[in-house]
């Protein structure tokens, strides 16, 4: 089935009609019935994984329009398989079973099931004159999740993902905040447009579910024009949801784009994309040139999420051999990975001069940036940018080699980190601190300079004296970002489905910041502030995300066949056992 380009208003008019009165029938559907709507369509989007993953890593070995290189030569890149199935179907599948267990608690008058339940932040600090000014908390793990069927103790084992909410008072009162959740915010109905991004095949997918059964609203999901071949693929994994009558899929560009937004019955719009798609789509132009007191052309809510120039911490301290190698290792990583077209690929290292391991530590990272092989410039205009950033021409084969420039000086070479540049292109600063307390605040100024408030990211050192864990755990608290990571990639935030995604709370239409709203929140918490993810210094066995891991393609589809399992009420851990040797042999 060819992708549906709805070009003419009129028949965009029909669609959202047509989901007008899906959402209508959604509202009269019971937490049991959406849950098990949800289930199912965790099993057909499984059904479809391999297709999806090959889909999705073809589509990133063809060349930009006017690009010089040539076709693909031999087969696609392994690790670009891995990718694909692990942001696409994997974490499509995980999300709709994390909101289906949801939907069974809600069902039976209870909260979501949790590892642990939830806790006044930081009640031992109080006073403390660190973290002076900052908002009391409560603390909700979501990491592991209280689905024992996922195995996330072995999965993500080491890994914690606390989610800081508002705190009300006491607990009590937060409870009962929680449960008017649940119970309010999945009746808002009406029909989002929810307008896909071009970099991530999974992100439009999971959009589209966190409107439907966060939201209660019916979605008219328009793709981007990149990601039409997969239209028939996504129609088919959220078949469910389309016989529902809940979901509506098109292809298209930006006047696609503008006729489904200007639909009557449009009640909300969400966008996944840059800084240009959101000014186009809110202000009809570039926010910066509009004259003073100028009103949004955009009429209707929107939520979104715009990137972020996103930074990797490296707070001094003494690192062994291997924590030192496996935290390189994950800053490679997530350069390497999709080409570094993502929102939260690192694009700044911050490390202090005065480190007696700094130079090791960029070691470490050069290499293996150098072992990777280059990747296409499949992602448009990626060529241009690259050359701009790189300041030579890009290699004929349509390749674009990862450029790692260590010593930037962010007054001399201010456009490295003026907005976020999706190419493979990371600088290095050194800042001049002689204390870990001097450090911490220097880097904290210095993310408040750059763009974006979506996702950091930190290694940490084994701390034995209490001061300075205190002093770390207030750059924590203190970095204004949606997610931070420690000691791992906050794009696994983003892969465990289950911690909110979006912008530091406090955007505006006027200066959104990384973005106004939250997506990924299955749990359905109230009054989310931001979440914090902690990792080991040392992962073992190797992370499948690694670009070098042999083993990748089995194992993201060995994962996700396993959460399919879960969804059909099978047991898992058989799955789980089969899977050891990849893990082990990657």
């Amino acid at each position: 089935m060819p992708p549906t380009l709805l070009t003419e208003s009129p028949a965009i008019d029909a669609a959202v009609n047509r989901l007008a009165e899906g959402a209508r029938r959604h509202a009269s559907r019971s937490p049991a019935e959406r849950g098990t709507l949800a289930l199912q369509t965790a099993q057909t989007a499984a059904a479809v994984a391999i297709p999806w993953g090959e889909t999705a890593a073809a589509m990133k070995v063809v060349l930009e329009p006017g690009s010089r290189g040539g076709p693909q030569a031999g087969q696609t890149p392994a690790a670009v398989l891995a990718e694909e199935t692990a942001t696409g179907p994997l974490a499509t599948v995980r999300l709709l079973v994390l909101t289906a267990q949801t939907l069974a608690d809600a069902q039976r008058g209870a909260r979501p099931t949790l590892s642990s339940p939830p806790r006044p932040g930081h009640p031992d600090r109080r006073g403390d004159r660190l973290h002076g000014g900052l908002e009391d908390y409560v603390e909700v793990d979501v990491l592991p999740s209280g689905i024992g069927r996922f195995h996330d103790q072995m999965v993500f084992r080491g890994y914690r993902g606390t989610v800081r909410c508002g705190n009300l008072g006491d607990m009590a009162a937060f409870d009962r905040a929680w449960t008017r959740e649940i119970e309010t915010r999945p009746m808002a109905g009406g029909v989002a447009v929810v307008l896909g991004a071009g970099n991530v095949t999974g992100l439009a997918a999971a959009d589209a579910i966190s409107q439907i059964f966060e939201h209660g609203r019916a979605v008219l999901l328009k793709l981007h024009p990149l990601h039409g071949v997969l239209e028939p693929i996504l129609r088919e994994a959220l078949g469910p949801l389309v016989a529902a009558g809940v979901l509506e899929i098109v292809t298209g560009g930006a006047e696609v784009a503008k006729a489904a937004v200007a639909a009557p019955l449009v009640t909300h719009v969400h966008l996944t994309g840059g800084d240009g798609a959101y000014d186009a789509l809110v202000w009809g132009g570039p926010r910066r040139d509009r004259p003073a007191g100028a009103r949004p052309v955009l009429a209707k809510p929107i939520t979104c999420e715009l990137g972020n120039v996103t930074p990797w911490i490296v707070v001094p301290g003494r690192y062994t051999r291997r924590q030192l190698e496996c935290q390189a290792d994950m800053v490679a990583a997530s350069i390497v990975n999709n080409t570094s077209f993502n929102c939260i690929a690192t694009k700044l290292v911050i490390t202090c001069r005065e480190w007696d391991q700094r130079q090791a530590f960029l070691d470490r990272v050069q290499r293996r940036l150098a072992e990777q092989p280059s990747r296409r410039a499949w992602y448009p205009g990626a060529t241009a940018v690259w050359e701009t950033l790189a300041e030579r021409p890009a290699p004929a084969d349509g390749t674009l080699p990862t450029v790692f420039r260590a010593g930037l000086d962010l007054d001399r070479d201010a456009r490295w980190t003026e907005r976020e540049w999706f190419v493979p292109c990371v600088g290095e600063v050194a800042l001049e601190a002689d204390s870990v307390d001097a450090f911490c605040s220097l880097a904290l100024e210095l993310t408040r300079r750059i763009p974006g408030s979506l996702a950091a990211n930190v290694t940490l050192p084994a701390a034995v004296d209490p001061a300075t864990r205190r002093r770390q755990e207030m750059l924590l608290d203190h970095l204004t970002y949606g997610v931070v990571a420690v000691n791992c990639w906050s794009a696994l935030a983003y892969a465990m489905t289950s911690i909110p995604w979006g912008g530091f709370p406090g955007g505006t239409l006027e200066e959104p910041g990384s973005g106004l709203g939250m997506v990924h929140d299955p749990l359905l918490l109230p009054l989310v502030h931001n979440s914090i993810l902690r990792g080991p210094l040392v992962v073992w066995p190797k992370p499948p995300w690694f670009a070098w891991h042999t083993r990748g393609v089995p194992l993201t589809r060995g994962v996700t066949a396993m959460y399919a399992r879960a969804a059909a009420g099978r047991a898992t851990f058989p799955a789980l056992m089969r899977l050891l040797p990849d893990v082990l042999l990657g």
